[in-house]
């Protein structure tokens, strides 16, 4: 991290013979160099929290005809999740801002070989997710080419009664935290992603009138942003103020 030095330089008169007019010069001069040092202190905290975040849209690969394309809304948000006993860490936040109702209710990860450990999982307002997906692999994964193979112990599912504690509505979301193989970065798995080593996959379940269900993976096309100060407050306030689910 960049440390801005800010030097003051005072030019003084021996106290006898400094002038009236020097005097209220100095404080004005003081005022302007205790604001200026405000402004940058400030924009060097907000360079400091920012945080990149690149979202990853769900694409629907199966047909049941439960939905319009247009009426679903589901990503994934994925964030450098920093550093725990000095292992690097990856987020994957999930989302659902769909016009029709439904539910992201198991979520399953085809990890090539850059995920070490599923370390935490945190439940925002309204869901309950827990590891260990039924069925262990996403529906319909041999629908895919190559064919979604779930990795061991890296899916959730979420809570009866189902679809109610799964990502069902706008502001719902659920976190699921990574630990990085010893030797990658952050950057490494953003890579993964965007060549489809690593898949993300999630069954939606409780689709409009009918109660439909389809299965989605992640399109290797991210929209990447960046988050700044306060923003970046509010996702560590969602780690704080969360309870971690229990693991298996």
């Amino acid at each position: 991290m960049s440390v801005i030095t800010i030097i003051n330089l005072t030019c003084r008169f021996p106290a006898e013979r400094e002038p009236a007019y020097f005097n209220e010069g100095k404080e004005i001069m003081r005022k302007k160099t205790w604001l200026a040092s405000l402004v940058v202190c400030f924009v060097a905290g907000v360079l400091a929290s920012s945080a990149r975040a690149d979202i990853y849209p769900f694409e629907i690969f199966t047909d049941n005809g439960n939905h319009e394309d247009y009426d679903l809304d589901l990503y994934v948000e994925v964030t450098d999740g920093g550093l725990m006993d000095d292992t690097l860490l990856v987020d994957f936040t999930f989302y659902n801002d769909s016009e029709l109702y439904s539910s992201i209710a198991r979520i399953y990860f085809d990890d090539g070989i850059i995920l070490e450990a599923m370390v935490d999982i945190i439940n925002g307002p309204g869901t309950e997710f827990s590891q260990l997906a039924v069925p262990s692999n996403i529906p319909t994964a041999s629908w895919l080419d190559p064919v979604f193979e779930t990795t061991d112990g890296f899916s959730l599912i979420s809570a009866p009664a189902r679809p109610h504690n799964g990502v069902d509505h706008i502001g719902e979301w659920v976190t699921v935290t990574f630990s990085i193989v010893g030797g990658s970065t952050f950057e490494d798995v953003i890579s993964q992603l965007n060549d489809s080593i690593l898949r993300v996959g999630i069954h939606i379940i409780g689709l409009g009138p009918e109660d439909g269900s389809e299965s989605a993976v992640t399109v290797p096309e991210p929209a990447t942003v960046c988050l700044l100060g306060l923003g970046t407050l509010g996702l560590l306030r969602r780690r704080v103020n969360s309870k971690p689910s229990q693991f298996c």
